[in-house]
């Protein structure tokens, strides 16, 4: 290998080693691995000459100059202007983290996000990314767009019983104004040939919060849930659909038959009692109590 026109000894940089196959490995890159290199590959016939020459440049990773505050809060329909910038030599970019859908945006010359008209699907974490050749960095902003109907529910659980389900969920966002919540069933299993039901809706009252017990459904059924929001601007989408099966019914205690032909026989030690045992009946008899 040529650094800068002079045979590069390896000795005299830590951390840089040679491999078989001729590449020039540097474990730790400083000030001292800038400069033009070539090499030579040769084998006992020779060699047909140097590589052409390439240069490393070295450069310092982007940083901010302009960095969004954490979070933003904005009317639908109004203009949101998010700033972010880098150091002279960065490029800025933008994207929206974990969109549910495609939405519209540009970039000022300067490097800040422009919504315009803010719309509900902005809402959301958005990133900004700056870069140059060497690296890039990240920082990230969350927006809240106000005047809306309210977001779906989230993480919606179901823990069923024999003819009750207890449901839970996460709210979303409401828009910047209260949501009240309904929970909608749909009965799946098929019985006595009546076919697939049609949804029903629950209120959920304020007071219940994220969680409601919906009772009145049948044992060993299918049923599908799903949750809606509502507020003052309208209605939101339904949560995802949570899809589970209720308990089957509880064994009827069945009480035990008496025993039968108790007769008692006088004796020297007392009193002696017989008696015949009843039928085998299901559940088995266990055990015996006398008095």
């Amino acid at each position: 290998w040529i650094k800068d026109g002079e045979p590069l000894d390896l000795s005299l940089y830590p951390g840089w080693t040679l491999k078989a196959d001729g590449s020039l490995v540097m474990a730790t890159v400083n000030e001292d691995a800038a400069g033009t290199y070539s090499c030579t590959p040769y084998n006992s016939y020779g060699t047909m000459g140097p590589s052409g020459p390439t240069r490393l440049v070295l450069q310092d990773p982007p940083s901010f100059s302009v960095t969004p505050a954490e979070e933003y809060r904005r009317d639908a329909g109004r203009t949101l202007l998010i700033p972010c910038q880098g150091n002279a030599v960065a490029t800025t970019t933008w994207s929206k983290v974990d969109p549910v859908r495609s939405v519209s945006y540009s970039i000022e010359p300067n490097g800040s996000l422009l919504l315009q008209p803010l719309l509900k699907d902005h809402q959301g974490e958005w990133e900004c990314s700056v870069s140059n050749r060497a690296a890039s960095v990240e920082t990230r902003t969350r927006v809240f767009v106000l005047g809306t109907s309210p977001h779906a529910a989230a993480a919606l659980s179901v823990s069923p019983g024999p003819s009750r389900a207890n449901l839970s969920w996460e709210a979303g966002f409401d828009g910047g104004s209260a949501q009240t919540f309904s929970v909608w069933v749909k009965r799946t299993s098929v019985s006595d040939g009546d076919g697939r039901q049609d949804w029903f809706s629950v209120p959920v009252p304020p007071s219940s919060g994220t969680s409601l017990q919906v009772s009145g459904l049948s044992p060993a059924t299918d049923y599908q849930f799903s949750v809606l929001s509502q507020n003052k601007f309208g209605t939101g989408p339904f949560s995802e659909i949570a899809t589970a099966r209720t308990l089957d019914p509880p064994e009827r205690s069945i009480k035990p038959k008496p025993p039968a032909s108790l007769w008692a026989n006088q004796s020297s030690a007392g009193v002696i009692l017989q008696w015949a045992l009843p039928d085998a009946q299901q559940p088995p008899i266990t055990k015996e109590v006398y008095f």
